[in-house]
């Protein structure tokens, strides 16, 4: 099954599980920066709109689509909603590997919500804690 890993990150810790993923499936691996750090912020504060780079992702040669990225306040970071948003992903199977410092909050009912708008074959979630007293 051909897949492709697509990640977003601030600090790194969602590169590092992106990596691992496509390294153990043999997938591609592509990272999704909407901007700089200060736009990204901006945005999750609704001062700005992201940029496009979502739009120019073209997944119709993967059966299989792997998206990675943080949680933030509770919800996946606004990039990785709008990612999540744009991309065509009708009858795709979809991972989701997401990280978080204190919980999750909405994100699992979001991403199931989401998947079922789109016509997309929920795989799996999965969480991660990147707390620094986890384990």
């Amino acid at each position: 099954m051909k897949s492709i890993v697509i990640f977003f990150t601030l600090l790194g810790h969602n590169r590092e599980i992106a990596e691992e993923i496509a390294d153990k499936n043999k997938s591609e691996i592509l990272e999704f920066a909407p901007g700089r750090v200060w736009r990204v912020f901006q945005f999750f504060w609704g001062k700005k709109k992201l940029k496009k780079k979502a739009r120019q992702i073209d997944v119709s040669d993967y059966e299989e689509v792997i998206i990675c990225g943080p949680i933030w306040a509770g919800k996946p970071a606004p990039a990785v909603q709008k990612l999540i948003e744009v991309l065509d992903l009708k009858g795709k199977a979809v991972k989701t590997y997401f990280t978080f410092t204190q919980d999750y909050g909405e994100t699992e009912d979001f991403i199931k919500d989401q998947m079922k708008e789109k016509g997309a074959n929920l795989v799996d979630i999965q969480f991660r804690s990147i707390a620094k007293n986890a384990k």
